[in-house]
């Protein structure tokens, strides 16, 4: 009996212990439902009102809309000059773990083809109102403030939506009701809610009894439902895509290992107009490859000039703007009321196209802070990606843990999910700067040459692996051309299909031979 009492009081005490780490596992689900880490950025960050981008000079300005969670931070870039011109606006729309920041990836493509861009912090997001995100379920109505607005204003024509992840469920749900919306690019949405959480689950290291994953989603279904005010399990755009009418360039990482490949696919399937599919290397957070952005943003163009010579006999006065290269002007005549030249548009953009092109060339552009992430950290990093975070709270989580485990928990026991800014590492891998010409300075609270290294940053865990020799089980490119296709025609069936069987379909459309 003696001996028993020690052993009996250590069993009890690894209960409590078990009990315990099943109550901080249960905290963390729910959290990564609808509080994820904060993006929370400075005012400096979105850089300076006036910028420019090429040859043409460009404004952004800033604005409140009020939602009825809160108040939405937004911001709308537009040319300095011929403001009353109506143009096409796309709306961009950005991911769980990010803010409106994101939306200067797509500035460089969008802005020359004479579209604004118009772009917010969701409620629950960045500097915006709202303690939970929904993972589209409240955003939709956040969109839905936002095209009240725009339509409410005479330099506004068509509008057009690009969204990321959290940003593309968004757009589907708001596509499925609003047809009058000109066209949608939807990068790495999910079909639905419960799908993605059973596949999380089902590929972990040990598999999970069903009757156990399912009374952990009816309970983190109860925890958000009271804490978010909406039923995650009912998120299903699946069922609103084939409501959905307008044209939309479906967008898919071929590696995306959070939502798998397949979400795409099915809502590519089910979307009632027309659409486009695109694959591309770079997981579920990763930099999207510069012709995606490109082509993407073409398929805009083409879709937003239609609609608005459509509207044109409805809505006299309203016209399709002139094309980019209207209204150039020398560099050397960009110059602000003082007579300083306009800051020129840094974006993670156009630093990548920076190294790729010196990547291609041989030099090592690898900087000694991305160099101490490599190995282990880059690693967790890039699990912690795969898992939803943004590359900011990854970067900042891998120097709080050892393991994946540490450093979830240290993510989620921030006060309110929140991420602080400045951290050292990727902190503002999504974040813009802008350079002054000739001087080296910023117009962020970082300085230039830590902007070059957050991009190199990102680039470095972005990337897939090395591109092997063809082998029979590399991928679908390198299986293609196993099989005897050309490199040319392999790597284009790969940007346009998911499986073996669609590109192999592909190729029998295209009356491409095989070089046995």
């Amino acid at each position: 009996s003696a001996q028993s009492s020690p052993r009996l009081g250590e069993m009890m005490e690894h209960g409590r212990s078990w009990l315990g780490r099943l109550g901080d596992s249960y905290n963390m689900l729910w959290k990564m439902v609808i509080r994820p880490p904060r993006d929370l950025y400075s005012l400096e960050e979105l850089g300076p009102a006036k910028f420019r981008l090429g040859k043409r000079v460009y404004e952004r300005r800033d604005l409140q809309l009020r939602s009825s969670r809160g108040v939405l931070e937004c911001s709308h870039f537009h040319p300095a000059k011929a403001l009353q011109v109506p143009r096409p606006c796309v709306v961009y729309l950005h991911g769980n773990c990010s803010s409106r920041l994101e939306a200067f990836d797509a500035l460089p493509v969008l802005l020359p083809r004479d579209l604004t861009v118009f772009c917010l912090d969701l409620s629950g997001s960045g500097r915006s109102g709202g303690e939970y995100i929904s993972l589209g379920y409240h955003e939709e109505q956040d969109l839905k403030i936002v095209l009240q607005h725009l339509r409410s204003l005479d330099t506004v024509s068509s509008i057009a939506l690009w969204g990321r992840s959290m940003g593309a469920t968004t757009s589907i749900l708001r596509a499925a009701e609003d047809h009058a919306l000109a066209a949608c690019v939807l990068d790495s949405a999910f079909r639905d809610l419960r799908t993605v959480a059973e596949e999380l689950v089902n590929r972990g290291k040990y598999p999970v009894p069903q009757f156990i994953l399912s009374w952990a989603l009816h309970m983190i279904r109860s925890e958000v439902s009271t804490r978010a005010a909406f039923d995650p399990l009912e998120l299903m755009p699946i069922e609103s895509a084939p409501r959905a009418v307008c044209p939309a360039f479906f967008g898919v990482a071929a590696d995306d290992t959070f939502v798998l490949p397949h979400h795409t696919q099915d809502l590519h399937n089910a979307w009632a107009g027309e659409r486009t599919l695109r694959v591309f290397d770079g997981g579920h957070n990763g930099v999207r490859p510069s012709w995606f952005l490109e082509e993407a943003a073409e398929f805009l163009v083409d879709r937003m000039r239609t609609r608005s010579i459509f509207k044109e006999d409805a809505t006299p006065g309203r016209r399709f703007a002139a094309s980019s290269g209207a209204g150039d002007i020398e560099e050397d005549d960009i110059v602000d009321g003082d007579g300083k030249q306009t800051p020129r548009l840094v974006s993670p953009l156009t630093n990548g196209l920076r190294i790729d092109a010196d990547s291609a060339a041989g030099q090592a552009l690898i900087h000694d802070e991305v160099a101490g992430i490599i190995g282990h950290r880059q690693q967790l990093a890039i699990a912690l990606m795969q898992m939803g975070f943004g590359q900011a709270a990854a970067a900042q989580a891998t120097q709080h843990g050892r393991t994946v485990d540490d450093c979830l928990e240290w993510l989620l026991k921030q006060p309110d999910g929140r991420i602080e800014p400045g951290r050292a590492g990727m902190c503002n891998a999504r974040k813009v700067g802008v350079q002054q010409t000739g001087q080296g300075s910023s117009g962020r609270a970082s300085s230039a040459p830590k902007q070059s290294q957050h991009s190199q940053t990102r680039m470095e865990v972005a990337s897939s692996q090395p591109r092997q020799s063809a082998t029979a089980g590399g991928n679908l490119s390198e299986q293609l051309q196993f099989l005897g296709f050309a490199e040319n025609h392999a790597d284009l069936a790969s940007k346009r299909c998911l499986t073996i069987d669609a590109a192999m379909e592909f190729m029998a459309q295209q009356q491409v031979t095989v070089h046995l």
